[in-house]
């Protein structure tokens, strides 16, 4: 389940720091009261959750909100100087060309869309007290890994790899939460759909069906639309460049 905490794995974010002694003590700053009780409200959730914990540490960040298109604030945990202090994990992404090469002469495509449960990895146990921030209610510790942390991709990435290892480059690709599959043969396109649903059934993750494309001759993928007999930019990307 997409709220529940999974267990400990090879792929546990683990931070390394270019510099230990380096870290410092952030202070508190006044909140109003609408802020504070929105926060009240997702410690609340989380530590039912398990995804956070009550903690103290020497080091600490502070918490911002970020106002929304409708002006609804989101909590956010300002790493920013952690972030600068974290060495950077150079496990390489996919590549767009070796991507289309492997559609070519494909004649049925499948683009699934997994709702990224953040939660399915955790930070390392030796990690999680670099996570902790403060407010005024107390201080508290990640125990799920975080998207707001450099290296956090890479993580998730090298995650989905090896659970599709064994059908990468021969029928799939995979893109963080996108999944794209391709095949020639009708027959096979089925199974191989079916292999890839059995995948993510194993490992817990969900597919959004409403985003999903099944049994399409053109999707998007990457952000540029992919279909049996070329490649193309993204109308909608390329007009808010223009615009």
């Amino acid at each position: 389940m997409i709220d529940q905490l999974s267990l400990h794995c090879f792929y546990d974010h683990k931070i390394e720091l270019i510099d230990e002694e380096i870290l410092s003590w952030s202070r508190l700053y006044q909140m109003f009261d609408h802020k504070l009780q929105k926060i009240k409200k997702y410690l609340i959730n989380h530590l039912n959750k398990e995804f956070i914990f009550f903690s103290f540490a020497s080091y600490v960040s502070l918490i911002l909100f970020i106002k929304k298109k409708d002006d609804s604030l989101h909590f956010y945990v300002d790493y920013r100087k952690l972030n600068t202090l974290i060495k950077w994990n150079r496990y390489s992404l996919l590549l767009i060309d070796e991507t289309f090469i492997c559609i070519q002469e494909s004649k049925y495509l499948t683009w699934l869309n997994i709702i990224v449960a953040f939660n399915k990895l955790h930070m390392h146990s030796d990690s999680e007290n670099l996570t902790i921030f403060i407010i005024f209610f107390n201080s508290y510790k990640y125990h799920v890994m975080l998207f707001e942390l450099i290296n956090e991709f890479a993580f998730y990435q090298h995650y989905m790899n090896d659970m599709l290892f064994e059908y990468l480059h021969q029928f799939c690709q995979t893109y963080l939460n996108d999944i794209i599959i391709y095949s020639k043969i009708l027959k096979k396109y089925k199974q191989h759909v079916q292999l890839i649903l059995n995948k993510l059934w194993e490992a817990d993750l969900q597919v959004d069906i409403n985003k999903c494309k099944f049994h399409v001759q053109k999707t998007i993928f990457l952000e540029l639309l992919i279909s049996i007999e070329e490649l193309k930019m993204n109308s909608r990307k390329m007009q808010a460049v223009v615009d």
